[in-house]
């Protein structure tokens, strides 16, 4: 029996915003619920005015602000407080109603059209501290914005407070010491490009307009990570403002338990105002080739995939990705960038080529920078809406359970065809293998693959979609992955069970991480670990 589609449409997005709701309430949170009415006008687009808000009590005045509370009750915000803390700030404060407000609230995912009451514009650190001060002081719910990329939404919320890091974009880089300090609210492109003056580069995402805070906070996947390590591999020292607005630095000198967990736990533990990394010469062009095969290859395409991956070099940055073309018939299509040297390039393309028969395959050459930028757009680009469910696969180098891992994904994806839909595969391994599982708090040293299912969308409509067909499709695969993530790739229906999972024996250090630098849960807009309970 098939559930009426109008029925499942309904249900989908009842679940969606349920879902929502809850990332945003603690998990045992003394106090009630937040408006059901704001957050579905917040995450399914029935949107206030410019000039006032839609609260629990009905339009707000800027001068009379309701914002919600950690344990999802409301305080009110007067313009008297609000006014103190514009004085003591070199940046801004924006609020409902003011020019720049609509535009300052938006974040790369338009499946979060959320409506702050506050949006704190940092200038500098004392800015931050200011804030987090005043977020402490009225137990404000609260978010933390670089770059607005978060997959789940969860660098806004709905009525409280955004402290936003963008304007802070100050860049360092000692070319001797082969070595770059970046404010929290650099974006990947801005590294990069001041990395290559230098001829310099290290491992970064592949969208430039990704904010460098969550990347790193969050592991750091790249084009240079098997050569060089996940971001966080190549992450010196991080300044942090903690909780209670204390400027930490955290190395592997000072507060080494802190750096520990920032390095891949995510934004739990503050807020993270400049990072240093080192860097490596990177000074020649990046040599690509992108493969299609139509679907009679598809299996010995990917069964070719998996043999190969565990001996691959580690130049080789690579995607496979499960697309249908233009008329609905399905393709396999293999994306290659060689970092090493370009001479070295065309036998490891030809191996790629050796999985089947291609039905077309387009070789070129760009700059580093330039391949760097290349995703921006499209399904990509600021404003679109994106679903995905994302974890980590094994090597899979035994053939029966490969054999039933292949016929969980092709037979899906043959089975419930939707034009824009993706299965992803990136290769991991090389340097990212060779640090142990709990020399950092990113756990997944002996991943060989990345999988990520669902699709990007011009509208709402046509989001939901995505949805429903990304979350039937992870039930196939999910059984697979060992519960295991990329946090930054979190969706907004992963629960904190599936959050302590995904760390497994590092869970318990986070736990006392959090439970040290983050007593009260502040910083709980993120994938979220509990502090522990106060005795």
């Amino acid at each position: 029996m098939f559930e009426d589609p109008r029925r499942a449409r309904l249900n989908l997005r009842a679940e969606f915003a349920r879902h929502a709701e809850l990332r945003q309430r603690p998990a045992a949170a003394p106090g009630g619920w937040l408006d059901r009415r704001a957050v579905l006008a917040g995450l399914l687009g029935t949107a206030a005015s410019a000039a006032t808000v839609s609260y629990a009590r009905g339009p707000a005045k800027a001068a009379d602000l309701p914002a919600v509370t950690l344990d999802g009750g409301e305080v009110v915000l007067s313009d008297a407080k609000v006014a103190r803390l514009a004085k003591r700030l070199k940046g801004s404060v924006i609020r409902p109603g003011d020019a720049e407000y609509e535009a300052a609230r938006k974040v790369w995912n338009a499946m979060f059209d959320r409506r702050p009451a506050l949006i704190v514009r940092c200038a500098g650190v004392a800015d931050v501290q200011a804030a987090v001060k005043f977020a402490r002081e009225h137990r404000l719910l609260t978010a933390v914005r670089c770059g607005g990329h978060s997959a789940s939404g969860q660098s806004t919320v709905d009525r409280g407070l955004v402290i936003d890091l963008s304007p802070m974009r100050r860049i360092d880089v000692d070319a001797k010491a082969r070595t770059v300090r970046a404010d929290g609210g650099c974006l990947l492109g801005d590294v990069d490009a001041a990395a290559q003056a230098a001829g310099l580069a290290t491992t970064f995402g592949v969208v430039s307009h990704t904010g460098v805070g969550g990347l790193t906070l969050g592991g750091g996947m790249g084009r240079l990570q098997r050569l060089h390590g996940l971001t966080i591999d190549n992450l010196r020292e991080v300044k942090l403002v903690t909780a209670e607005g204390k400027l930490l630095t955290a190395n592997a000198r000072e507060n080494p338990d802190l750096f520990w967990a920032l390095r891949g736990g995510g934004g739990n533990f503050g807020v993270a105002v400049s990072f240093e990394f080192d860097l490596h010469p990177h000074d020649y062009p990046v040599t690509t080739r992108a493969i299609t095969y139509g679907a009679a290859d598809i299996r010995p395409v990917l069964e070719g995939y998996f043999d190969y991956a565990p001996r691959a070099p580690e130049p080789l940055f690579l995607a496979v990705v499960l697309v249908r073309n233009a008329q609905g018939a399905p393709l396999v299509s293999l994306s290659a960038n060689w970092l090493g040297a370009p001479d070295q390039a065309e036998p490891v393309f030809r191996t790629l080529e050796g999985f089947g028969k291609p039905l077309a395959a387009r070789g070129g050459s760009a700059k580093y920078l330039d391949i760097q930028k290349q995703a921006d757009g499209g399904g990509n680009a600021h404003g679109n809406f994106h679903y995905q469910k994302a974890g980590m696969l094994g090597a899979f180098e035994d053939r029966a359970e490969r054999g039933r891992l292949l016929d969980g994904l092709l037979g899906f994806y043959e089975a419930n065809p939707l034009p824009g839909a993706r299965a992803l595969l990136l290769l991991m391994g090389g340097a990212v293998n060779r640090v142990a599982p709990d020399a950092t708090a990113y756990p997944h040293r002996s991943a060989m693959h990345n999988i990520d299912v669902g699709g990007d969308a011009a509208s709402r409509e046509a989001a939901e979609k995505y949805v429903d067909w990304g979350r039937r499709y992870w039930k196939v695969v999910d059984p697979f992955t060992g519960g295991g993530f990329y946090i930054n790739a979190a969706a907004v229906d992963d629960d904190d069970r599936r959050v302590a999972g995904n760390y497994g024996p590092n869970f318990e250090r986070l736990v006392a991480a959090k439970t040290q630098y983050d007593p009260t849960n502040q910083f709980r807009m993120n994938a979220n670990i509990q502090p522990r309970a106060r005795a």
